[in-house]
């Protein structure tokens, strides 16, 4: 499976997190983790690294990356950098995106995209758990992953 095709699910707090890596695991698939929409403008990037580590030694079986929504904001996607945060989601503009994937290349962190439109919204579900396991059963079932 391609990483560009890995389900994303977006995590809210450590138990969304550990919920969603729990059923990756269980169904054998990679998946993506990424933040809510801005989340670097109001959660920030310490955050969202945290919960990434946390999340990980939680579910040490789970194979995942994750990515932080900077939005179009140059210093919260450099500040996310400088925290150590693996990938980010950056929509500025094209010239101003060429200069921060530069940063970030520099700096090991990978510039990737969020599909929010696809992605399954823990926000919107009363049992994450359940959730996470029936959306990625349908994502298999339906050959998307």
């Amino acid at each position: 499976m391609s990483d560009a095709l890995r389900p994303q699910i977006v995590v809210y707090a450590l138990p969304d997190a550990c919920a969603a890596l729990q059923a990756a695991a269980a169904h054998g698939l990679p998946i993506t983790l990424v933040s809510p929409a801005g989340a670097a403008a109001f959660a920030g990037p310490g955050w969202f690294r945290a919960l990434v580590a946390q999340a990980s030694a939680a579910v040490p079986r789970a194979d995942f990356d994750a990515i932080l929504d900077c939005a179009g904001d140059a210093g919260l996607a450099m500040a996310a950098m400088r925290e150590g945060v693996a990938a980010i989601c950056f929509d500025g503009p094209e010239d101003l995106r060429a200069k921060i994937e530069d940063m970030a290349a520099q700096s090991g962190c990978v510039v990737s995209r969020i599909n929010y439109g696809m992605a399954l919204d823990l926000d919107q579900c009363q049992d994450a758990a359940t959730a996470c396991r029936d959306w990625l059963a349908t994502k298999m079932a339906e050959n998307t992953v």
